[in-house]
């Protein structure tokens, strides 16, 4: 290994059988420059910036004493530059293979040079302390809930002692932290911001950029593939922040009458309880957990039901929920309806709950956690041209769910025009007239 610490770029570059084109070139330059302490890469889907930086972490994991953090919003997205790195050691280097561990955090560990490369999650910002980095990578960084926080309260802090070196890269998210990130590392002197759409990478084709301009929404491409900074993104819940009420949780009221939604976890997934007094619209409970087995939280929906007036039960009835909403019925005498998942019902469930919070038709407490899912929940449209609605890659959704469910129940009429509706139909008129 010891002949590995002299390798020139150009060396190193064909032992790991990767070249970087024009545009990453670029990049390295500004981060090999001694001015420079952040960059701020906002880049198009497929450009390739996961394995820009993974390239920069390996060039610091063959230095002498060199800490390297990789932060993303979860532990498997901040895997997607780690595993480059992996790759690249194993290819290059079968050896090297045992310089990698998984356990308690996926890290890699240079015993020649004493450098290091671990993966963080935000998540867990409790594990973003007591290291002094050389280089901090944080990937996805618009779509990181509190992002802001963590970068300032537990990231930079890190970076100090050693002038260590900032990478931020990500595909926009609105006008968020992020796009101030980007904007300040713009205009300052040790600071370099690059902005790349999709076909500045070399995965992209001509043939593809137009496909995608054809199919998606004009928001969604311009976001995902122009890398756009646009006003409230490609969000299918718009006007979030208008619907928070700091006093919209409270016991229930005599002669009110209340609607549950619930959404039960699976796996690694939450199960969420969300009421709504019909009276106001108001999301008047909410809970969230996980790992705790089925006759115990069947327990805590019929209390959290009972409470609230013998509530009317919404539940996610898809794989496990039918047997739960039989138990609900059978055991606790509650009016359960199930909903099971499709394309098209959740279509109709999203669209609904998209029409009530652009209407203000409902109001949600000052949950972090539950206005993180809903700003961050998205949609695309998939090659036959139909919506397909989800939280992003890594994220969780079970919030949104529950609270839809919830909504469902609701009645009064809602005019159905809202912007995201509008958007798609004149996107599916385009289709329609323009075939592939």
């Amino acid at each position: 290994m010891a002949k590995v610490l002299k390798l020139s770029d150009k060396k190193l570059q064909e032992k790991i059988g990767w070249k970087p084109f024009k545009k990453q070139r670029e990049i390295i330059k500004a981060y090999d420059s001694p001015k420079i302490r952040d960059i701020r890469i906002a880049a198009g889907t497929r450009f390739g910036k996961s394995m820009l930086c993974a390239y920069l972490a390996l060039r610091e994991l063959l230095k002498t004493d060199r800490h390297v953090w990789i932060v993303a919003p979860t532990y498997d997205l901040s895997q997607r530059v780690f595993n480059h790195v992996v790759k690249w050691l194993s290819n290059a280097w079968p050896e090297t293979q045992a310089w990698v561990q998984t356990r308690p955090i996926p890290q890699i560990r240079n015993p020649f040079t004493g450098s290091f490369i671990q993966c963080k999650s935000a998540e867990n910002p409790a594990g973003l302390l007591g290291e002094e980095l050389d280089l901090a990578i944080v990937d996805e960084a618009a779509r990181m809930p509190r992002g802001k926080e963590i970068w300032e309260g537990y990231i930079y802090g890190r970076l100090v002692s050693r002038q260590g070196k900032s990478v931020m890269i990500s595909t926009p998210f609105g006008q968020n932290w992020f796009y101030h990130e980007y904007l300040r590392c713009k205009h300052a002197k040790d600071g370099k911001s690059f902005h790349f759409t999709s076909k500045d990478g070399v995965s992209v084709t001509k043939k593809e950029w137009e496909r995608a301009k054809k199919l998606l929404p004009e928001q969604v491409f311009m976001q995902e593939y122009m890398a756009s900074f646009l006003p409230d993104a490609a969000a299918v819940f718009r006007g979030v922040d208008e619907i928070v009420k700091d006093d919209c949780l409270k016991d229930a009221s005599p002669n009110h009458y209340y609607v549950m939604g619930v959404d039960l976890g699976k796996h690694e997934d939450f199960t969420v309880i969300c009421v709504i007094d019909k009276y106001n619209n108001n999301v008047v409970y909410f809970d969230r957990f996980r790992r705790i087995d089925w006759p115990f939280q069947k327990k805590r929906i019929i209390a959290v039901a009972k409470r609230y007036n013998n509530a009317r039960i919404i539940v996610d009835s898809t794989s496990i929920g039918e047997p739960i909403k039989e138990d609900l019925e059978r055991e606790a005498g509650l009016i359960v309806d199930d909903f099971y998942f499709t394309n098209r019902s959740k279509k109709e469930l999203i669209e609904k709950l998209s029409i009530f919070i652009e209407q203000k038709y409902i109001f949600i407490p000052n949950n972090e956690v539950l206005i993180d899912e809903l700003k961050s929940f998205g949609y695309q449209l998939t090659p036959s041209g139909n919506v397909k609605y989800s939280a992003p890659e890594g994220f969780h959704d079970d919030c949104v769910m529950a609270l839809a469910l919830a909504v469902w129940g609701l009645t009064g009429k809602a005019n159905p025009q809202t912007a995201l509706q509008k958007r798609l139909r004149e996107r599916s008129k385009k289709i329609i007239l323009n075939p592939i």
